[in-house]
């Protein structure tokens, strides 16, 4: 994530404003941090709607409970103001969650299993996506390989119908397998465009590895395939993002989100 700013709008309501009506959710015995220096510590919240209607100690707070008022006793845990996401990727976010995690990967081997799980059920032809795998955090090197980089043979044969992309950690890198190295028209006399570069092994052929704006000539072939879809999968899987991107937002406690792009 982005730098994060905190933002709250406890300064522009009293501390204790009782109201006629209950309030519809109150956390009650937590530590409240404010974020206001003239209050920067509560025990209580009260809300109804979208709406804060009051902070302050339990005792101020317990009057707003009415029959129908959910209550949370937070036994001490910590309330703090959402974070705001000032610079990030919303789409991309919830994209990420629509793709293999690679990031916990132990070895080229683990990243092979959790491709085959996938390519089981896809249909032939469907992109296999996944990112965040990176070479030092295996705990062994994966033979053969071209200065610590795997070949894509491995992983060629367990997605035979199947292209298979593949993101650096870095953002930085692409693997390959060889499917989308053929849709992409990638062959041992391919040149590496401009400030990218494209991995051999030791007889030339391409060994699955894209750096940098090389990564193109995959991703290019990709996005060949998304335009092919219909106008309704590709709202279907747009929403879906969107829909992720949200709950896990939420999950980490953020609660707006400036998108940078």
């Amino acid at each position: 994530m982005s730098r994060y700013f905190l933002s709250f709008v406890l300064s522009l309501i009293p501390s204790f404003a009782p109201a006629a009506d209950p309030a519809d959710l109150v956390l009650l015995g937590g530590k409240v941090v404010t974020v206001d220096p003239n209050k920067p510590a509560a025990q209580a919240v009260a809300m109804r709607g979208d709406r804060i209607v009051a902070v302050g100690e339990d005792r101020e707070i317990t009057p707003l409970i009415g029959d129908s008022t959910k209550v949370i006793r937070l036994q001490g845990k910590l309330v703090i103001p959402g974070f705001i996401e000032g610079h990030g990727h919303f789409v991309g976010l919830g994209q990420s969650k629509m793709m293999l995690d690679l990031r916990a990967a132990k070895s080229w081997d683990d990243i092979i299993k959790q491709v085959e799980a996938p390519v089981r059920t896809a249909k032939p032809g469907a992109w296999i996506l996944g990112r965040g795998w990176h070479q030092e955090k295996w705990e062994v090197k994966p033979e053969p390989n071209v200065d610590g980089y795997p070949t894509h043979a491995a992983l060629s044969r367990v997605s035979p119908r199947n292209p298979v992309l593949l993101g650096h950690a870095s953002g930085h890198m692409s693997f390959a397998n060889a499917e989308a190295m053929r849709l992409a028209g990638v062959t041992a006399a391919t040149p590496a465009p401009k400030g990218g570069e494209i991995l051999h092994d030791a007889d030339g052929n391409p060994i699955g590895v894209f750096r940098e704006t090389a990564q193109g000539l995959i991703s290019r072939a990709h996005a060949l395939a998304e335009r092919a879809m219909s106008n309704e999968d590709r709202a279907r899987n747009l929403l879906r993002a969107i829909e992720l991107a949200s709950e896990e937002c939420l999950r980490k406690g953020v609660t707006s989100f400036q998108d940078a792009g």
